[in-house]
């Protein structure tokens, strides 16, 4: 686990809810207070689909945040900032691939199916990020654990926001 704190909060706000640098992230949860709180699951609901459709368009439980962001952006969009705001992501196998394939821990990620996770945090009109791993078997190998919150602090600076 690694807590980031993000300096540029406008690039990292856009890059979040305008531009695609999170979009296939699957959304677990967001939370955000404004005027009141608005939370929303990012549990897929079934049944809203068509039975036939279903499978072919979205086989996954979770919504991908590219789903869901413009409702979050709705929301916050104004001349002030939330209260407080919580996003919490996960990777799938995809973005993985593309975080942890310099790592060199992305083959021992495979054989562990970790889940990886991000937390963004705005609270107190600062932004953290938190990186973590779920891991359905128990370990003390923190390779990949490490691996995950290195590969995540690179990705930030690879995208010029400045964090500490």
């Amino acid at each position: 686990m690694n807590l980031i704190k993000i300096n540029d909060i406008k690039l990292t706000m856009s890059m979040l809810l305008l531009k695609d640098a999170f979009d296939g992230f699957f959304l677990e949860k967001a939370e955000v207070v404004t005027y009141a709180k608005l939370v929303l699951n990012g549990r897929r609901n079934k049944n809203w689909y068509e039975e036939e459709n279903l499978d072919k368009i979205f086989n996954t439980e979770f919504v991908r945040w590219r789903e869901i962001k413009h409702i979050f952006f709705e929301y916050i969009k104004g001349k002030k900032t939330p209260d407080i705001f919580k996003i919490s992501l996960k990777a799938d196998e995809e973005i993985a691939e593309i975080f942890l394939k310099d790592s060199g821990f992305y083959e021992k990620y495979v054989e562990e199916k970790p889940e990886l996770h991000l937390q963004l945090r705005y609270e107190k009109k600062e932004l953290c990020v938190v990186t973590g791993i779920y891991n359905s078997n128990f370990t003390l190998d923190k390779t990949v654990e490490n691996a995950w919150d290195e590969a995540v602090s690179k990705w930030f600076i690879k995208n010029k926001i400045s964090v500490l």
